[in-house]
């Protein structure tokens, strides 16, 4: 799976690190969120996609984003959004392992870009409202919050760091 996969990321020219066998992170850039780095991650059946949104704090509104990113998934193919144990929301998705081709891979990227494009704006402003521009400590907290958490299925031995910068 490993190198159908680096073949496919390959073809299409996305900016890369092969973090180990069969663990890439791919850097998406987009003109509303500038940077989003999104795990791959090659399993024996599928190759894994995740990628970080946002830390939600417990003060901030929680219960409108949800609403919202569970009506977004109705709608949603390839990737779906979800939220771990401290409140970071993420994407995540998988492709079989017969859709590992340029094509597959390309759509899966699309779709997670897409909604990175899409979403984010709505997300920060359903989570945080004016409070982001009023408190530059908030912002850079909210933006920090997760630095160094690991996808799930990722290897043991891979980095402890902060992937979304």
């Amino acid at each position: 799976m490993d190198g159908a996969l680096l073949g496919a990321l390959t073809d299409l020219g996305v900016e890369l690190e092969r973090v180990g066998v069969g663990a890439y992170l791919v850097t998406l850039r987009g003109a509303r969120r500038p940077v989003s780095p999104v795990w791959l991650i090659a399993g024996e059946q599928a190759v894994t996609v995740e990628a970080f949104v946002v830390h939600l704090l417990e003060d901030s509104s929680v219960a409108a984003v949800h609403r919202h990113v569970l009506r977004r998934n109705n709608a949603l193919r390839g990737v779906h959004y979800g939220t771990d144990e401290v409140g970071d929301l993420f994407l995540t998705g998988s492709l079989s392992l017969a859709d590992v081709t340029p094509v597959g891979v390309d759509r899966l990227l699309g779709e997670l870009w897409q909604l990175l494009e899409d979403d984010y704006p709505t997300v920060l402003s359903l989570a945080y409202g004016d409070r982001l521009a009023l408190d530059p400590a908030l912002s850079a907290k909210v933006r920090a919050d997760g630095a160094g958490r690991r996808p799930a299925g990722t290897p043991d031995w891979a980095p402890h760091r902060d992937a979304r910068r």
